[in-house]
């Protein structure tokens, strides 16, 4: 409550957390079986409803994952990692942002590309260590993303997943991902590995730094 009075909210209807608890205790308790696709929303919905009982089901068959990229690669060109979908606040936009200008201000041999589009594609492309490639059908995801030569991609969300389908099209396209240590994606990694886990909130150069190593 206090949050939303300071910054709103972003719901299409006019409803505050408890009343939207409440409405949502109702539903579920009418509900013959609730179904999730992670442990992470389980425990998530359980601490709010604490009599349900979810069941764990997928959204889909995990992909391979992949392995880190190999040691010693050659940065003379700059080292490029891919961040794939639609990036708008909460999916990280400020984070890539700020990665991209901070590779610029310190002359990085770290560049990005953008598989995809984001809530302000022109801020990106003025750090010059951004290309985007623009919306995409699904069908061509990992394709495109492959086509791009990239080292190693990075998952910049900041909120808890509860699947994540970029994850999934970017360990399809082999890349190994460093992303966030919350929500679904971070259970996943840990689950099957294709990726380095980052300390939520990790300021700018230190992600960069990370990204580095892994190159």
């Amino acid at each position: 409550e206090a949050c939303i009075a300071v910054a709103g909210s972003a719901l299409e209807e006019t409803i505050g957390p408890g009343a939207l608890i409440a409405r949502s205790a109702a539903d579920f308790a009418g509900a013959t079986r609730v179904i999730v696709p992670s442990r992470d929303v389980a425990r998530r919905l359980v601490r709010h409803f604490p009599g349900m009982r979810p069941r764990v089901r997928p959204w889909e068959r995990e992909p391979p994952a992949p392995r880190p990229p190999p040691a010693g690669a050659d940065l003379a060109h700059h080292a490029l990692v891919c961040v794939a979908g639609a990036i708008g606040l909460e999916k990280g936009f400020e984070v890539l942002l700020a990665c991209a200008q901070d590779a610029a201000r310190r002359a990085l041999p770290l560049r990005f590309v953008l598989v995809g589009y984001s809530i302000d594609d022109d801020a990106l492309l003025r750090t010059g260590r951004v290309f985007v490639t623009g919306p995409y059908r699904e069908a061509e995801a990992v394709g495109l993303i492959a086509r791009q030569g990239a080292a190693l991609a990075l998952l910049p969300s900041i909120w808890p997943e509860t699947w994540c389908f970029a994850l999934s099209t970017l360990w399809r396209a082999g890349l190994f991902v460093a992303a966030f240590d919350i929500g679904a994606p971070a259970e996943r990694i840990r689950a099957h590995g294709g990726g380095l886990l980052l300390p939520l909130g990790l300021d700018a150069a230190s992600v960069n730094a990370r990204l580095l190593e892994l190159c």
